[in-house]
């Protein structure tokens, strides 16, 4: 199988447009579609079909989809491999991270295994767990570091998970909230509050927690960043759960609080389930030598 014919027939499926791919490619539009149609040839059946804005995959053409990103990511990992051995080029460790470890735990990880490898190129890409984990499977990272939420953690056959930190939740409350001067305060004691939270289905842990409070929160303002989040609470609009690992960069005019029996999030390192590159596993021990110690 071609393989420059395979990465335009993924580009035309991630655009859909033929046009388009061969825009982006830097090939004329003709020159794709002989591509695809060697492609075709070699399957012995058609990959896309035609609709009114473009063209999507068959059936067939969804199946030859799920393989190539796992083909060209493994033969642009051997490219990579190969010219490291050769000298050519530095080495390179392929990272990925749920948006909240990128607060604090990430930034110290990277520097605890910077010096350990000095000459490693580290690249970082932040996502939700479902989101990194086919990127682990189909060989595009080295490492993930996933959460079970939100909106909770798939599970996956080919994925080997080391567990990092139990991950509290605390409140986050305008500064001048009645409770704001406390410590310590129970969920329950929020049951009024109007809460500022993400889509329904990342909202799960709120509403089991506030379940098992004895209420059901009420979400009035759905937002997804934490940048958002932060500027709604602050301005006296709701309150909402932070976790832990993102308390040491929150802006300084909401008050986080300690919950008393807290929800608590699960933080772990995902490896591929077979051989782990010796960088992977580095990095690993780099960030269990960073939450062990505050």
């Amino acid at each position: 199988m071609d393989l420059t014919a395979l990465r335009s027939f993924q580009q035309v499926c991630r655009l859909g447009s033929i046009s388009a791919a061969a825009s982006a490619l830097g090939y004329t539009q003709s020159a794709v579609s002989r591509q695809i149609a060697v492609l075709e040839a070699q399957l012995k059946g058609p990959l896309l079909r035609r609709h009114a804005r473009g063209v999507r995959p068959t059936p067939t053409g969804e199946v030859l989809l799920g393989h190539a990103a796992a083909i060209l990511s493994r033969v642009d990992q051997a490219v990579e491999e190969v010219a490291i051995a050769q000298g050519s080029r530095a080495p390179v460790l392929r990272v990925g991270a749920v948006p909240t470890a990128s607060a604090d735990l990430m930034p110290r990880a990277l520097t605890a295994f910077a010096a350990a490898y000095p000459g490693t190129r580290v690249t970082f890409a932040t996502g939700v767990s479902p989101q990194l984990l086919p990127r682990l499977l189909e060989g595009g990272l080295d490492l993930a570091v996933v959460t079970d939420y939100p909106p909770g953690l798939p599970a996956h056959d080919g994925v080997r998970l080391v567990h990092l930190l139990d991950d509290p939740l605390h409140a986050a409350l305008p500064a001048g909230h009645p409770l704001a001067g406390r410590d310590v305060i129970d969920l329950a004691e929020l049951s009024g509050e109007t809460w500022v939270e993400d889509y329904a289905g990342a909202a799960a842990m709120l509403v089991n927690a506030c379940a098992r409070a004895g209420f059901t929160p009420r979400v009035d303002i759905e937002c997804g960043g934490w940048l958002g989040k932060q500027a709604f609470v602050a301005a006296g609009f709701g309150v909402t759960l932070v976790p832990g690992l993102l308390v040491r960069a929150l802006r300084p005019d909401i008050a986080v609080r300690e919950l008393r029996d807290p929800p608590v999030r699960h933080v772990y390192a995902a490896l591929p389930a077979g051989a782990s590159t010796d960088l992977a596993l580095a990095f690993t021990e780099a960030l269990t030598s960073v939450t062990a110690r505050p």
